[in-house]
């Protein structure tokens, strides 16, 4: 690894909280299978191990919180909650504010054809990193940082695990279709009262807007219009508000 690539990836282990031992087991857990077959490296190192690895550790550490949290509660539930924390989607979106995304090692040829946008290999990466933890700091590493990560949902009603960015966004990836995008359109009022005004356009060229106290609150307003377009996801949204 390069000096600018150790630096970035050390960056990164602040961010997750942990003092790496290895940092090429986190780099390995940033490189994509097509990345490594391009490789001229005798033995080739991607993240698809890791992610079998850091997939069973994400299970077992929410599960684990879960019962903490709730040890009464039916299985059903639980499982439903976990299921959703889980979820590629929800991966994604925590891998991307992790800031991952640009650090992906990808092929040449995935790079071409949009690869970094694929908000699947996104959560991958969060699954292989949450491994390097694991596999670097042992199991107390990886939990802290999925704690730190899922606790503050726990306590969360069941209808609020969902909300219609997230509903939009599982609706493009079922469709195979790229990520809305989000654009702040406009600020207006006071530092203490400011009203947010934000376009979500589909890869098909519609867009919708909303707005809000707070971007985020202006973002799940315009995933909403958007959402009244497509009836099934509108219905889905609404059996989960209910």
């Amino acid at each position: 690894m390069t000096p600018e690539r150790d630096a970035l990836l050390e960056g990164l282990a602040g961010r997750l909280g942990h003092r790496f031992t290895d940092l090429a087991l986190l780099d390995r857990a940033l490189t994509h299978a097509s990345q490594a077959n391009e490789s001229q490296a005798s033995v080739r190192r991607d993240n698809e191990p890791l992610e079998f690895l850091g997939d069973a550790v994400l299970q077992l550490t929410v599960t684990d919180l879960l019962h903490r949290h709730d040890p009464e509660g039916s299985e059903g539930r639980k499982s439903r909650r976990r299921a959703a924390l889980v979820k590629a989607a929800s991966l994604a979106r925590r891998a991307e504010a992790l800031g991952l995304v640009p650090l992906l090692r990808l092929g040449r040829g995935e790079e071409k054809t949009g690869g970094r946008r694929k908000s699947a290999l996104w959560a991958d990466a969060y699954e292989a990193v949450v491994a390097a933890l694991y596999l670097d700091g042992g199991f107390e590493a990886a939990r802290r940082f999925v704690r730190g990560e899922f606790e503050g949902e726990l306590a969360a009603p069941d209808s609020e695990t969902e909300d219609p960015k997230s509903v939009l966004q599982e609706l493009m990836q079922g469709q195979g279709r790229p990520l809305p995008a989000y654009r702040v359109v406009s600020e207006a009022g006071p530092s203490h009262e400011r009203q947010f005004r934000v376009e979500c356009r589909l890869d098909d060229g519609s867009a919708t807007t909303g707005e809000g106290a707070s971007k985020k609150a202006a973002q799940q307003a315009a995933a909403r219009q958007a959402l009244a377009r497509f009836s099934p996801a509108n219905e889905a949204l609404g059996d989960r508000e209910r």
